[in-house]
């Protein structure tokens, strides 16, 4: 007999989650996990596990575990598992939640060293460090600076550097897992701000030792330093002299310096001390010194001028036939080397001609080509890299005619030749002890002396010269119309119109010589060697005379005829003449 017996084997199910049993996802991302299994007969139940704390339940009922934007929180051991009626079964993975490094620094002062420790906390936990960078308090990079592998920096003392607060600032490292959030960059920075220790103060090398003002008008000394902890007081040193002085501004400043020979931003102070530029004495140098509680530093500073020059002055104006001399002085240069320049035309002519010096170490220069008897304006002014100077006032001048230049000629060869031979030949003959030949020479001399008039050579080139100057004086006065009285000495040897107030003229005239008696008479009691006979021989028995015509009577010049008063007893002035204007 045979019978067919169906047999159910009833078998626990099999689980299987993932054949990794440590999967890894970036921090951020979606999770999910599928509970696979297999089983012979109906399954019971299905449930996920969380072996670890999470505060929001599991989905129980599905074999697909989602999980939205993990975080590391969800990091850790997550168990499927699977009953039916023979048993239960299931499967555990582990979740590692990837996410970049939190980054530290902190520093270590042990006395011979200082060192700066990066530490980083990440996952996964395996770290690269690059170099180190050292930044000013604005941020300003200064210098990267060599990390050992471990994130470990150790700072060198540097002799002087280390003293001018250097070291102070933002020390920075980076640090990364390799794990990059949103594609971005997956080295994190870790910073920490040394203020390092308290030093004396100093001095920002963008300081100028070179400061500039400008006289008659007030000037500042500008320093920027830094100071931690800040200056106790400060003084100005001008030579041995020490100032103190309230009129400053002191305030907190970005300033620049060098710091490892990177020009930065620094946290530090600007003081402004005012002055009165009075006059040159006060462009010199000046030494500002700042004091704290750990001692003291100077700096020094040259205060110079940056102007333009003051105005030059005029000193003389000496005419020739075709030239003029000009003499001047320099005044105040505005602190720059300044040059020299000449303004001159005609008083007919608008137009300056211009000229500079020829040599700027001399104080006097020469106008040449000009026209002879004819009236220039002259003006001079001085200019340096700054600008130039204002004009001096305008000199009216005449330039002198071909006759007066005969005359001077003449003059120098009759009068001054033989007086300056006769005084040598005097000397010589002293020398030599010849007192009987020094004697003749000089009754000679005197003989010389009555009948040529040497005695009044040096009262006639005395008063040629007092003629151009006063000419030139007066003239001037006239063509800038100075509110001042005019006086005129008058010029034998030419025709002049000074202004539009008085004219003369030196053309030869005679005058019957009402004095001829009295000469003659005074000829008699005189010497015997007939010095007024010599002259009634030069001159006939009438006078010579000027006339001086007046223009309608001004307001605001005066004429003055000099000596009129104390005339010699053979000069005849006429004040007589009227001129009645028709």
């Amino acid at each position: 007999m045979e019978r067919t017996v169906q047999l159910y084997v009833f078998m626990p199910p099999i689980v299987l989650i993932s054949l990794n049993k440590t999967m890894g996802i970036a921090e951020g991302e979606d999770l999910t996990l599928y509970c696979n299994y297999s089983s012979n007969h109906e399954v019971k139940e299905l449930k996920w596990e969380k072996m670890f704390l999470y505060e929001s339940p599991l989905d129980e009922r599905s074999q697909y575990l989602n999980i939205k934007s993990i975080n590391r929180q969800h990091a850790g051991k997550y168990r499927c598992t699977v009953t039916n009626m023979a048993g239960s079964a299931s499967d555990i993975v582990t979740i590692e939640v990837y996410y970049p490094p939190t980054v530290q620094v902190t520093f270590e002062d042990r006395g011979n060293y200082r060192q700066l420790n990066c530490s980083a906390n990440g996952v996964p936990d395996r770290y690269i460090f690059t170099q180190w960078e050292h930044r000013s308090d604005y941020y300003d990079l200064i210098r990267y600076l060599p990390d050992d592998g471990n994130g470990k920096l150790i700072l060198p003392n540097i002799p002087g550097e280390t003293d001018r607060h250097h070291d102070r600032g933002f020390y920075i490292c980076h640090a990364s897992n390799n794990v990059s959030l949103n594609s971005s960059n997956s080295f994190i920075r870790g910073e920490f701000f040394s203020k390092h220790k308290v030093r004396k103060p100093y001095f920002v090398s963008s300081n100028n030792n070179t400061q500039y003002g400008i006289k008659g008008q007030d000037g500042n000394l500008t320093v920027d330093f830094v100071s931690f902890p800040e200056i106790t007081n400060f003084t100005v040193i001008d030579g041995d002299m020490k100032h103190y002085t309230d009129n400053y501004t002191l305030e907190t400043w970005r300033v620049m310096d060098k710091v490892y020979n990177k020009t930065v931003i620094v946290n530090g102070s600007r003081l402004v001390i005012s002055m009165n530029i009075r006059n040159e004495n006060d462009f010199r140098s000046y030494t500002i010194k700042l004091s704290n509680r750990f001692g003291s530093a100077n700096f020094n500073i040259s205060l110079r001028s940056a102007s333009c020059p003051e105005t030059p002055e005029i000193m003389m104006i000496k005419p020739n036939e075709n030239k003029i001399t000009v003499q001047w002085r320099e005044r105040f240069n505005g602190g720059f080397p300044q040059s020299v320049f000449i303004q001159y035309r005609r008083r007919d002519v608008q137009y300056w001609n211009e000229m500079p010096v020829s040599d700027p170490g001399m104080h006097s220069d020469y106008i040449d080509g000009l026209t002879p008897g004819t009236e220039y304006l002259i003006r001079v002014y001085s200019k340096n890299m700054k600008g130039a100077s204002n004009f001096t006032d305008m000199k009216l001048i005449r330039t002198e005619s071909a006759e007066d230049s005969n005359n001077k000629t003449l003059v120098f060869l009759v009068f001054v030749v033989p007086f300056l031979i006769a005084i040598g030949v005097l000397y010589w003959q002293y020398q030599m002890g010849n007192l009987k030949a020094l004697e003749r020479i000089s009754s000679t001399f005197k003989v010389l002396y009555f009948k040529v008039g040497v005695g009044a050579v040096e009262n006639n080139v005395y008063e040629m010269q007092n003629n151009v100057q006063q000419n030139g004086v007066a003239q001037n006065a006239v063509a800038q119309n100075l509110d001042v009285p005019i006086y005129s000495s008058i010029d034998r040897r030419a025709n002049l119109t000074i202004g539009q107030t008085v004219s003369y003229s030196t053309t030869p005239k005679r005058k019957k010589n009402l004095l001829e008696k009295r000469q003659n008479n005074g000829a008699s009691v005189g010497e015997a060697s007939g010095t007024v006979n010599s002259a009634i021989k030069k001159g006939p028995d009438r006078l010579s005379y000027i006339e001086v015509s007046f223009e309608p009577k001004p307001n605001e010049y005066k004429f003055h005829i000099h000596g009129s008063e104390n005339r010699t007893n053979y000069v005849d002035i006429d004040f007589s003449k009227k001129y009645v204007h028709t």
